[in-house]
């Protein structure tokens, strides 16, 4: 039988566990995504009891402004059939219920949807999103 130099018996020891690591694939972690189009804003930037409305591509989500002393809010509309990088198009109203529920506020514009995997690359789920904010000032600007 064959002797290994014992200057070489610390790498013959750690080949199997090489060996395992190479067929394990990446190290995933359970993170959980999906696609669609976040608008955050600042409650204060906008009437106490707006309404917000955020389309995406005509599908829409509503809900009535949070507080003015909350420090974020957001809007989220989901886009469960998408498969790939695209452009879409957001429209976001602000209606003021003090002023005849009328729009006060309206931001449009295009965005594109990025790739996001959130367990690392190779790893699932795969979502496509955008994330934009939303200023008075400076309208819908992407929060990529």
């Amino acid at each position: 039988m064959a002797r290994i130099p014992v200057r070489l018996a610390p790498l013959v020891l750690l080949l199997p566990l090489i060996g395992c690591q190479a067929w394990q694939g990446p190290d995933c972690t359970d993170i959980g995504a999906e696609s669609g189009v976040t608008v955050t804003w600042r409650p204060s930037d906008f009437p106490a009891g707006a309404r917000l409305r955020l389309c995406v591509d005509g599908e829409c989500r509503e809900r009535g402004a949070p507080p003015v002393e909350e420090p974020r809010a957001f809007l989220d509309v989901p886009l469960p059939e998408e498969e790939g990088a695209r452009e879409v198009v957001l429209r976001f109203a602000v209606t003021d219920p003090a002023d005849g529920g009328r729009v006060v506020r309206e931001f449009t514009g295009p965005f594109s949807l990025r790739e996001v995997t959130p367990n690392g690359e190779g790893c699932e789920p795969t979502a496509w999103r955008a994330d934009v904010r939303a200023d008075p000032r400076e309208g819908l600007v992407s929060g990529d």
